[in-house]
């Protein structure tokens, strides 16, 4: 693969700008794409993986599970390229590093990948389930290595029952931030809760392993994307005014992950959410603000907030975005949806149908969960939304008239694949063509005249204090 620069980064922001007084809130629909990620001109950045494996007795009956378990692992050993470092994890009631004997972690080649597979094939069940050690080994070893890309794969066949009450909870705060966590949930006999709350928290992906013989491709196509990552993080900032702060954060594609709980103040009103690392890829991010609409001046733009992404220390990658309000009394332009922002909140409500759905089905109350399940159909019918589609399809029938009807014999997994399935999204073009930000800066930084901060030569707003950077009329 050639070297390459720097990575490209397209920017867009979707809102309706139109407020009626009456509404107290702003909503946002950012779009980040980071391309060219491929093998950096400096080289590819420090990496580190840990497979973290389920070997509780339950995982030994029937004996498929143990061996699934074991065979993913060798084939998520095969594809870790020379140099990443790496180690295999035992999770019982306690977490024991089986590969390498202690740490420091295993260096990717021939050798070792030979060693930990050999490793991997004598994991043998028998213990309880306390997913929190299993995550405070992981945070304990990564934080041992230099690596600036750090990826766990989880695997987990039972409920979190030997734990202590809030210890995972505890732990998921340990860990946040401090690497990036997939969760695989193999059998019929485990908490998706559980999985959401480690993929939420740890920015990965939950889902059910319907088929033992599919874990193997499954942990390898993780440990390939994770691997693939060559930008070790990216940070939305988010400037409001007087007059505007956040509601929440989420992001929305490709699976929802609320967010707001992670964004931290850097003084004033400015406020940092990091976004972990990228490869090629696209994300969606909705911004809610809540605004005090009394304090606009109709028929006027008014600056809500401005968004800015950085790179490394302290470095901008392409211009500020600004959220703009426009007070009017004219209900035919404040109450027109953005497409973006309507297919976004769509989205939230189909998730929240799918899970409604399963909590009827749970307490056995089958009406319930084919009126949700009905809807959620039709949501996601509308949206195009054709993975929930296939994943309802396992545990209902449609009929002609539009109605659905439970399926006999529906297995838990199906279930809880549904469930988790729920946060996954679709990303639609944006109407209006996203402007491609250019690796190098367009010049020099300047001063805002009102601050005195660093902005760049062609910003419109100050993403310090919110004012327009530079005199009128001065040259950029």
């Amino acid at each position: 693969m050639p070297d390459r620069d720097r990575p490209s980064f397209t920017l867009q922001l979707n809102q309706n700008k139109y407020l009626a007084p009456s509404d107290d809130r702003m909503d946002v629909v950012l779009t980040v794409r980071v391309g060219d990620a491929g093998v950096p001109a400096a080289g590819l950045p420090p990496a580190a993986e840990l497979l973290l494996v389920d070997c509780s007795s339950s995982m030994d009956w029937p004996p498929t599970k143990i061996e699934a378990a074991r065979h993913a692992c060798r084939a998520a050993i095969g594809s870790l390229r020379d140099g990443v470092l790496f180690g295999v994890v035992e999770c019982t009631s306690r977490a024991r590093l089986v590969y390498p004997a202690e740490p420091p972690l295993a260096v990717a080649g021939e050798r070792t990948r030979r060693e930990a597979k050999a490793a991997a094939s004598g994991l043998i069940a028998g213990g309880g389930t306390a997913m929190s050690t299993w995550l405070d080994l992981a945070r304990d070893l990564f934080g041992k290595t230099p690596a600036v890309i750090r990826h766990a794969v989880l695997l987990t066949d039972g409920k979190n029952e030997s734990d202590h009450r809030g210890a995972l909870d505890a732990a998921l705060e340990r860990c946040r931030g401090e690497f990036a966590c997939d969760a695989r949930g193999i059998g019929d006999d485990w908490e998706p809760r559980d999985l959401q709350r480690i993929a939420a928290a740890l920015r990965g992906s939950a889902d059910a392993v319907l088929e033992d013989a599919e874990l193997a491709g499954d942990f390898r196509r993780l440990v390939e994307r994770a691997m693939g990552r060559t930008v070790p993080d990216l940070r939305l900032r988010l400037t409001t005014l007087p007059y505007s702060r956040l509601r929440f954060v989420k992001q929305v594609f490709p699976t929802e992950v609320e967010l707001t709980q992670q964004c931290r103040s850097t003084g004033g009103r400015v406020l940092e959410l990091p976004t972990g690392a990228w490869g090629d890829e696209l994300r969606e991010y909705h911004l809610c603000l809540d605004v005090e609409a009394g304090e606009l001046t109709r028929y006027e733009d008014r600056l809500l907030g401005t968004v800015t992404l950085f790179a490394g220390a302290d470095e901008p990658v392409g211009e500020q975005l600004a959220v703009v309000g426009y007070l009017t009394d004219d209900l035919a332009l404040s109450s027109v949806p953005d497409d973006n922002v309507a297919r976004v909140t769509g989205q939230a409500e189909l998730g929240r149908a799918v899970r409604a759905g399963w909590d009827a089905f749970e307490r056995d109350d089958r009406e319930a969960a084919a009126r949700e399940w009905g809807t959620a159909v039709r949501l996601a019918t509308e949206l195009g939304n054709a993975e929930i589609l296939k994943r309802l399809g396992r545990l209902i029938d449609l009929h002609e008239d539009g109605t659905v009807a439970i399926k006999d014999g529906v297995r838990p997994r199906d279930g809880f694949s549904l469930v988790l399935g729920s946060t996954i999204s679709t990303y639609t073009a944006p109407a209006e063509p996203a402007v491609a930000v250019p690796p190098e800066a367009a010049g020099a930084p300047r001063e805002c005249v009102h601050c005195g901060q660093k902005v760049r030569p062609t910003a419109e707003w100050c993403g310090h204090c919110g004012e327009p950077p530079f005199e009128a009329g001065a040259s950029s």
